[in-house]
């Protein structure tokens, strides 16, 4: 991609087809293009319906971009008569009624029953990045801050938020009149007593609090954080994210342990009900809820309790995910793979479709222990793995997008810095650097799960590409929970599947900001690099060092980015309501059952 200031970028992925109007729209927001340049800016924008119909449904070459979740990540673009007509049809709803009975064609009550791909390895989302937990979690616990539909950073449970000239003290005014699910208010001391924990519990915000001097509890609402330095993404890294800062009760937090909490209690609009191991987590209304009463926007703004409960039910075999979604036993599956998506887009009963991708696919190299600590062997599996036929064996044909790009399209952030290290498929480059990493035929420990049938499938035809370049692979299957588990073990692996989720700043995504998440990239330069983004305010500076830092993670390879997968979705028709912003995760609120 050409360097030089965000307008430059703007222009050049227009011009090179990369970008639509919608995603243009959003991008320019970000970096504050003016009202005539982005007129113009349009004016090249050639983007109509039967592209982007094309677009979406082809494997593209490198130069195209998407992003899929952790049951798949984001990328794909509407056609810009839609985005209007979409927003006609919003202008029309705005008037809101007293109460949630109804709002539109929104109904209050009924019962929904989630599929998960199993059983969750924690409640407590301080502790963990796994998606699953994230699926159900925030329908319990509130964050600071969320994003908007355009992934702008909003508050959430903050009123104001105020950074002096010099950017050395962040103040937030909470919102008042905030209840915990126990019934107390939410003040200050519980806020500070929630960030200083998520940091001791999973480390994620461990630059944020290296970069705070002192936190004052001026009063019950508002707080100052004194800082040692500016810190320009105080409230990204605040935001709501997988494994992020959720809001516990001080009273809590003190009677529980730092990798354990004593009761799951939120400000959520939903309350726990009832936790049972392999069973269900069962959540219902919770009365006392003080929603925004800003319009619903992305997971900003009011939030409707339609519904009175929800359970999140593990279903490990995908089979039985999607025969029961058939039946009627489930509302809405957390994952599938093509395979069940075809059949399912067959049924006159079921929805299923395509949605942007929400996550990306990876095999994460151990860079702590072991065999792929030395970067020369994980250089040399880099070189031997031919992208395309993972994807294929993933996703299936057209189901998919090969590109470089390690954040979405959709985000200010997309770059394809290091594009020349991306899906190199070159076997005798990768027998040259085996011999120069003095590789002796050491078994490499691969470590996967059937739960994401998709992972499976890839992690089978990675070993076979590995095999036949003369690495000896170890391929060990595990359930998705005991995967989590073992991959916090440096002793116990040498690579793992998984995906990375949505990530609308680079700091959003947890391997990028921290360096104790499994694979441990933990280097000088990334490091350094980091530190620039999470300073500086200004966008270009923080892409520039964006650029620095992918080019250095396909130099370094503490993971391979595999593609953007596409988000497939499927739910029963009774579920009304549904918004296809699902890239950190579906949101049940103003969602509501029509049996």
């Amino acid at each position: 991609m050409t360097r030089g200031n965000g307008v430059e970028r703007l222009s050049t992925q227009l011009t090179e087809h990369r970008m639509t109007r919608r995603t243009l729209l959003k991008r320019a927001a970000v970096i504050g293009a003016s009202t005539p340049l982005l007129a113009g800016l349009l004016a090249a924008c050639d983007d109509d319906s039967t592209d982007d119909a094309a677009d979406d449904s082809a494997v593209v070459e490198d130069d195209d971009e998407v992003e899929p979740a952790e049951t798949a990540d984001d990328d794909v673009d509407e056609p810009e008569d839609d985005s209007e007509e979409d927003d006609d049809a919003e202008s029309d709803d705005d008037v809101e009624p007293d109460d949630d009975s109804e709002v539109g064609e929104g109904q209050r009550g009924g019962s929904l029953n989630v599929a998960l791909i199993g059983d969750p390895p924690s409640i407590d989302i301080h502790q963990t990045t796994a998606v699953t937990v994230g699926f159900f979690a925030w329908h319990i616990y509130e964050p600071l801050f969320t994003w908007d539909e355009d992934f702008a950073v909003t508050p959430e449970l903050v009123d104001n938020h105020e950074v002096s000239d010099d950017g050395m003290l962040n103040t937030i005014q909470l919102r008042e009149n905030i209840t915990f699910h126990n019934g107390e208010e939410m003040t200050s001391h519980d806020v500070v007593a929630s960030i200083q924990r998520w940091n001791e519990a999973g480390g994620v915000g461990a630059s944020l609090l290296e970069a705070i001097d002192n936190i004052d509890e001026v009063d019950d609402h508002t707080i100052e954080f004194e800082m040692n330095t500016p810190f320009g993404a105080f409230s990204t890294m605040l935001a709501r994210r997988y494994g992020g800062c959720a809001i516990y009760p001080a009273s809590v937090i003190e009677e529980s342990s730092e990798s354990s909490l004593d009761d799951y209690i939120g400000t959520g609009p939903y309350q726990l009900v009832e936790y049972t191991a392999d069973q269900h987590v069962h959540v219902q209304r919770f009365e006392d809820y003080n929603s925004r009463e800003e319009e619903p926007s992305g997971y900003a703004g009011r939030k409707h309790q339609y519904l009175d409960e929800i359970y999140f039910i593990p279903v490990p075999n995908e089979a039985s995910r999607a025969a029961g979604l058939q039946a009627g036993d489930y509302d809405y599956l957390e994952s599938m793979s093509p395979d069940q998506f075809e059949e399912l887009e067959d049924d006159p009963n079921v929805v299923a479709e395509m949605l942007p991708p929400v996550t990306w696919p990876t095999f994460v190299f151990n860079t702590r222990e072991g065999i792929l600590a030395d970067q020369t062997m994980r250089q040399a599996l880099q070189a031997a793995l031919d992208h395309e036929e993972l994807m294929t064996a993933g996703y299936g044909e057209d189901r998919f997008r090969l590109t470089s790009s390690v954040l979405l399209e959709e985000t200010a952030f997309a770059t394809y810095a290091g594009e020349e290290n991306y899906n190199i498929n070159d076997p005798d480059l990768a027998r040259e650097l085996l011999e120069e990493a003095g590789y002796d035929g050491e078994p490499i420990r691969f470590i996967t799960s059937q739960e994401y049938q998709f992972l499976y499938n890839m992690a089978a035809v990675c070993t076979q590409q590995l095999e036949d370049v003369g690495v000896n692979v170890d391929l060990q299957v595990y359930d998705w929970a005991t995967l989590i588990e073992t991959r916090g073990d440096e002793d116990a692996w040498d690579i793992f599947t998984t995906f990375i989720s949505f990530a609308p700043d680079p700091l959003v995504s947890t391997f990028v900001a921290t360096t104790s998440w499994p694979g441990w990239w933990d280097t000088e330069e990334k490091v350094e690099l980091v530190s620039q983004i999470e300073q500086e305010t200004d966008f270009d500076v923080r892409f520039e060092a964006w650029e620095q830092l992918q080019e250095l993670f396909y130099e370094q390879v503490p993971m391979i980015k595999l593609g953007d997968d596409m988000d497939f979705n499927a739910r029963s028709p009774r579920l009304q309501g549904f918004e296809p912003i699902t890239q950190l995760g579906v949101a049940f609120w103003n969602m509501w059952v029509e049996d």
